[in-house]
Order: C-alpha cells, then structure tokens, then sequence
C-alpha cells in the first residue's frame, strides 16, 4: 500500500489540463505526495520503458479496439502500473476487452469526483502488488481467477506478463514471427541439443502450453512465451524476489494456465461453429438469422441511446440471366464478387447479410437517411463501373437496385423496417433499374 508521505509516480496520456488539475487536486484531499510526467500519445511510450510508474491515467476517444491495443501496450511497456481509462464514450464490450487488457480502472468523462476518489483509493491499495508483497499463489488466484473471461491466447499471455514481472526483472525480451525462426535463433545462440530442441518444437505445437524454460542459471531464468496470432517471445529474467524460481513457476501456475488456455479454444469452438449458423455459406457474409440478431439489437440500444440506424435493401439487376445464361457456379461466383465490392465500400461498423438469392440487406449503424444516401450511391456507382469475370475471356456489369430506410423514422420493428426497405427497392426498380430510392426521391 502507499504509504503516507511516499510519493505516487504518475503518467498522464492524452489528459486535457481540465482532467489534471482535478486528479491534482483529489491526490492532494487524499494528502498523497505525487509527481506527474505528460505524454500526447501511446505512441511517445517507450522514453518510459526504464521507468517505475505507480499508475497511468489515459485518456481515448477512439474505436474500441484501438483503445484496447494502447493498453495492451501501455500494460506491456509499464506492467506494474495501475492504468486507468478516461473516456467520454464508454461502450460495453470496449471496456470489458480494456480490462482483459490490463486495464485497473474506468472513468467516464466529465469525471465524476466520488468515482475519482474511489479510483485513487484503489491506487492505494495497488501498491502492494507493486511492491512485490503478493506470494505466487496469491498472484495466480489474482490474475487468473477468472479463466473464463479471457478471450484471446494475447489476453493470457498479458496476464502471465504481470505475474511474471511481480517476481522477475525481464532483462532481455526478443519476439519471433514464427516457429522456424526462433527455431534456427535458438539453435545457434544457446547450442541446444537435438533432444532439447524435439521437446522446443513440441512445445510449439501445443495448443495447451504458453511458457516454456529453456534454462536457468542462478537467478536467471530464460524461457519461451506464446503471444497469440503465431508470436511468441524469448526473454531472459532475473529473480528479485525471495521466492525460488520453483515456486514462482509451480505446477499451480502451470495447470491454471492450462485450464485458462482449454477453456479458451472450447469457447473458440462453440464460436466458431455459432459464426458458422449465422454466416452465408456461398458469400461468406451474415445470413437472415444473424440480421434478426443484429436488428433486435440495434432496436434495443435505441431505447437507450436514441440514436437510429439505417438499413440498405439490394437487389442485383437481371441476375437471373447470368444463371440462365452461364449457370449457377458462375452465378455462386458473382455474388461472392458482389459481396466484396459491397464490404470494400462500407465502414468497418457496417454490416453486409445476404437476405435471400440475389438479396443483400446492410445495415449502417448511427446513419441518418442523408448519409445512407451518400453511402448507396457509392456503392452503386462502385457496382456500375466494376468488370465481373465471367471466364478468362469474358467481362460482364451488373447494376443495383437500392432501397432506403431509416430507423426509427420509417419504421419502428425489425420487420416493418426490412419490409419499408424492400418497398423501397421495388420503387427503385419501376423507376428504371439502378437506382437508389427513398420514399418519394429517385437519385440516380
């Protein structure tokens, strides 16, 4: 715990002046000693990389994810910090992904006073994680309590970098992009054996195994760890606690990372095949079952938020004489092709749903009907001037009929809006094919 007259070190990322004077002055009504350094990005981080820091206050406005991979980041550069996320736009599943992260704490903006008290009393009582006082059991039943909440191997391997650093000063750190290179890394650098690099490359096709130790020497200990996405890393450590390196890496912290990883890939696979009931199997993009999904829950946040969305009824022009004409493998083709000019079109927040044959529905969150305008008029003009395969030899063009709808001004149920947007293309197709239309405006 921070004790009375020791100075809490602080980093500030991101924060306006507003923000900093009432951190300042909640850190003097606590009577905390402090010292604060101010950086503008995540991206100025690594001046710290030496530095031992109490807690990090970051402020973002960005994506979700964006905001995660910063303190991911933040977490990694500074793991014995408490970081705590100021930001006016707090979402659900942003937040949850901040904290899986390395997140310690969330404010919304403007900052409320009582949760900023709260936060620095926590800040308080983070100190003794910091400060080494966990034993390894205590650490373990801390950071990995909740198996189940992990989403990625990245988000258990963040979690098993705090732990290791509550023990071990990391003294180098090199990160490989695959197994043959740190294979071919190794077996120059360390002379391994054949055995011992038989048992490294079983290891790196275990699906269940994140750390490996390749030796230890003293108090150093140099060993492999499994990032996610392929990565993993080489470190070399020393011991500064007064815990044996056999206690800090027990069978304990071995079947909980075990357990955490099998938890994951079973989670990973119920997903996976859930992903697979709600995907189009000829295009790839969402089907009518996910659409229902997405509308019940977009119509729900309205509730809320009250802010509306819009939907896009497609409708590709004369498709049925591209299966008449070369069949239904070259028709498959076609929509696969159709389902990617759309997406390269559309916002990362858009979503692409194949409704039905030569159908397509997307729907645009946070739009107004001027925007969704804009939006199907360059998808149509995209479809107009695309050349789609038909064989090596032949090119052929299709066009769209769009129809518009705007939630909750022409509709207000998931039903009633796809029909007044299918209405809407109908409209768009009796004025003259590749149209786009909305209630009584044609735009060409």
């Amino acid at each position: 715990m921070i004790k009375k007259g020791e100075q809490l070190d602080i980093l500030a990322i991101g924060l306006d002046s507003f923000s900093i004077e009432t951190i300042k002055k909640s850190l003097r009504e606590n009577k905390l000693e402090y010292q604060i350094s101010f950086l503008n990005d995540v991206s100025e981080l690594d001046s710290f990389k030496k530095r031992s820091l109490h807690a990090v206050f970051f402020y973002s406005n960005r994506q979700s994810q964006k905001t995660v991979d910063d303190i991911r980041r933040i977490h990694q550069i500074i793991p014995r910090a408490g970081i705590t996320l100021l930001s006016p736009r707090p979402e659900y599943q942003g937040i949850v992904g901040a904290f899986r992260a390395g997140l310690f704490d969330f404010l919304s903006l403007p900052i409320d006073k009582h949760e900023l008290r709260t936060v620095i009393y926590r800040l308080k009582l983070h100190g003794a994680i910091q400060g080494g006082q966990w034993n390894p059991e205590r650490a373990v039943l801390h950071l990995f309590s909740r198996p189940e909440s992990f989403s990625t191997v990245t988000d258990i391997a963040s979690s098993l970098d705090q732990y290791l650093s509550l023990f071990f000063e990391i003294e180098k750190e090199i990160e490989f992009s695959s197994n043959l290179k740190i294979l071919d890394s190794l077996k120059e650098k360390l002379k391994f054996s054949d055995r011992q690099l038989l048992r490294i490359k079983r290891f790196l096709s275990d699906d269940i195994g994140l750390i490996f130790g390749l030796r230890f020497v003293g108090d150093r200990f140099y060993f492999l760890v499994k990032r996610g996405n392929g990565k993993l890393s080489y470190m070399v450590t020393k011991n500064t606690s007064q815990y044996s390196i056999k206690d800090i890496l027990s069978d304990y912290l071995a079947n909980v990372l075990r357990t955490s990883l099998s938890i994951l890939y079973e989670s990973k696979r119920r997903e996976d095949m859930r992903m697979m009931s709600l995907t189009d199997e000829v295009t790839g993009v969402f089907n009518q079952r996910k659409l229902s999904e997405d509308l019940e829950l977009y119509i729900g946040r309205h509730q809320h938020d009250k802010v509306g969305f819009s939907l896009l009824f497609v409708d590709i022009d004369h498709f049925k004489n591209v299966n008449d004409q070369f069949g239904h493998v070259v028709g498959s083709q076609l929509l696969i092709d159709m389902s990617n000019v759309l997406k390269g079109q559309l916002r990362s927040s858009d979503l692409v749903y194949r409704y039905g044959g030569d159908e397509f529905i997307v729907l645009l969150p946070r739009t107004n009907v001027v925007e969704t305008k804009k939006i199907a008029l360059r998808i149509s003009e995209a479809v107009k001037a695309a050349e789609f395969n038909i064989d090596q030899d032949k090119k052929y063009r299709l066009s769209l009929s769009i129809g518009l709808a705007e939630f909750p001004t022409d509709a207000t149920t998931a039903k009633s809006i796809i029909d007044f947007a299918d209405k809407m293309m109908y409209m768009s197709k009796k004025s003259g094919r590749g149209k786009v239309f909305h209630v009584n405006e044609v735009v060409a």
